[in-house]
């Protein structure tokens, strides 16, 4: 019992852990004429998100420092951006004018 009991709080610890040391990238992906890209699909590594209809991602729960972010609007090719993740949430805009 002693023994499940000690595992239990080890890894509610290592979750509260892990949970400190994560924060969010978000923002808006506008077209060449300001308008809201929607659709545009944003990945870091595993994670993917698409764009509402005002053009705004959020992909959560990133270990800060620097990540590649590729953005992929419909019917256009895949650009990667370099994004540095603070450890506070961190916002970065995209315009795909390509």
């Amino acid at each position: 019992m002693k023994f499940v009991l000690s595992f239990t709080l080890m890894l509610v610890f290592i979750a509260a852990a892990v949970a400190q040391n994560t924060s969010d990238l978000s923002g808006y992906v506008r077209n060449g004429d300001n308008s809201p890209a929607r659709g545009v699909i944003v990945s870091i590594g595993n994670f993917s998100v698409v764009t509402d209809a005002n053009g705004y991602y959020k992909v959560a729960y990133l270990r800060p420092g620097m990540k590649l972010v590729s953005v992929t609007p419909p019917q256009k090719v895949t650009r990667t951006f370099r994004v540095m993740v603070s450890n506070n949430p961190t916002q970065r805009d995209f315009r795909i004018d390509w």
